[in-house]
């Protein structure tokens, strides 16, 4: 099994996307059955039943150049192998994330209910291979490129199932809205690993010391959205909604198991753990207006507290007492020579993996024009913020500043159907750590290979929905 897990043919990856149901129609203000993610106010907009099904199709790139100097080698760098740990790891994949929902007012002018079943976290990439080391006897772990260290194989995602419903005050021209949601979370990866942390190929004897950590873990959490949208004459709309943590306090527990691989000893038996992570919270607030009825602005935007991911961390579930307080969080970025050894506040922690990412707004600006009633074009411009710092960037999970461009239409195919496309770029700002991560500075067991370099990444969406009205 060691043979077969350093012998992969290919590299992945996995990361969290971005939601992006509805395209240019998924927003906090909207009236479609995609409110139920976005604000669940909006399903008690429009009169009548909806059905709604969309998907989101993503053709991703992404390079990452790491240089020599990145190299967390306690026992040298062999001669001739620099590029096994240094150099471009590229990768080019599609990933797709489905939506499905349906709401209706039953009837009624006052009471609206909704579900639907959508997956707004997680993906999978495939990176190209490193074709130099394919087959390769002295270090055949290196065929799965330099960013191997932190990701080969995986895919994190997470599953929604929700319900909402959505009361209408019209004489007010209020809608009010509340969701419910239970959340399917799986992780499921492989990367390279040594057990000190560093990137080393080989013992000082020559013996193959690279080895491979695979965890797979899954389960169950809850959240809460609660939103409201003013209405005044159908001819402005102004729209916030609150979406909770999961578990409502944002602490996630997934169990499952982790299997090492070090070198030529022999594979593990699988070892039962828990990975212990925390996922934020999101606001979103906005508008949008008709100045005159065949025109439509829209400008929203959100603020996600990505602070709340501070680590991820691997417990050995069958040690009692489990956990992992590690102490100096507030200084571990600027001193993390001091940061990462087991203390009082740890026990059972197998991997502590730091992230100490900080909250991440954006804002987007749309508009419509309808050409006649059955043909709606429309533009969107935004800008997102990072949440990850240089300092623990890394090649699994990734993030930078990034512009959006959209252009798109939507389409009455029949009195009761619609069809909505949307065409999306989404333009990552480069990313260089100019030497400033410090993923290999800290102590064991959190101590990881540096993953110091440049980062590019460049997305291409389109949204592709039928709506069906009846």
């Amino acid at each position: 099994m060691t043979a077969a897990l350093l012998g992969a043919r290919e590299a992945r990856a996995s990361g969290l996307s971005t939601a992006r149901f509805g395209g240019e129609h998924g927003h906090v203000t909207t009236d479609n059955p995609t409110a139920i993610y976005y604000n669940p106010a909006g399903i008690a907009l429009k009169p009548g039943t909806r059905i709604f099904v969309d998907g989101s199709f993503a053709a991703r790139w992404v390079s990452y150049d790491r240089p020599e100097s990145a190299i967390s080698s306690m026992t040298g760098t062999p001669e001739g192998a620099t590029d096994a740990n240094a150099g471009t790891a590229k990768l080019s994949n599609f990933i797709a994330g489905p939506f499905a929902g349906a709401s209706s007012d039953f009837g009624t002018k006052f009471f609206s209910a909704g579900a639907a079943v959508y997956f707004p976290f997680g993906g999978q990439s495939t990176w190209k291979p490193n074709d130099k080391y394919r087959g390769s006897q002295d270090y055949p772990g290196a065929v799965d490129g330099v960013q191997r260290w932190h990701t080969i194989d995986g895919k994190l995602r997470s599953m929604y199932i929700t319900g909402a419903v959505a009361f209408n005050i019209a004489k007010i021209g209020l809608s009010i809205g509340l969701s419910g949601s239970a959340i399917r979370s799986e992780i499921d990866t492989i990367r390279a690993r040594n057990s000190d942390g560093t990137d080393d190929l080989v013992l000082s004897d020559g013996t193959l010391k690279e080895g491979r950590s695979w965890l797979k873990a899954s389960g169950w959490q809850g959240s809460f959205g609660i939103g409201a949208i003013w209405n005044w004459r159908d001819k402005l709309w102004i729209g916030a909604s609150y979406t909770s943590r999961p578990n409502i306090t944002g602490n996630m527990t997934l169990k499952g198991e982790l299997t090492n691989a070090f070198g030529v000893a022999p594979v593990s038996d699988a070892t039962p753990i828990e990975l212990t992570q925390r996922l934020p919270d999101i606001v979103r607030f906005g508008f949008r207006v008709r100045p005159v009825p065949k025109l439509e602005l829209r400008l929203f935007g959100d603020f996600t507290n990505w602070k709340v991911m501070d680590k991820q961390c691997v417990l050995d579930a069958s040690i009692e007492g489990r956990k992992c307080d590690f102490a100096g969080g507030d200084t571990a970025l600027t001193k993390p020579e001091e940061f990462g050894a087991e203390g009082e506040g740890t026990k059972g922690v197998t991997q502590h993996i730091p992230r100490f990412w900080k909250p991440a707004g954006g804002v987007r600006f749309g508009a419509s024009y309808w050409v006649v009633e059955a043909v709606e074009l429309f533009a969107g411009l935004g800008f997102d913020s990072s949440a990850v710092p240089v300092q623990t960037i890394e090649p699994a999970l990734l993030d930078s500043n990034k512009m959006t461009f959209s252009l798109g239409g939507r389409f009455r195919l029949h009195q009761r159907l619609h069809l909505g496309v949307t065409f999306t770029d989404i333009a990552y700002f480069k990313v260089d750590t100019k030497g400033r991560n410090v993923l290999n500075k800290f102590q064991a067991p959190t101590k990881q290979a540096s993953a110091d370099g440049v980062y590019k990444q460049n997305i291409f969406l389109t949204n592709i929905y039928l709506d069906v009205n009846f």
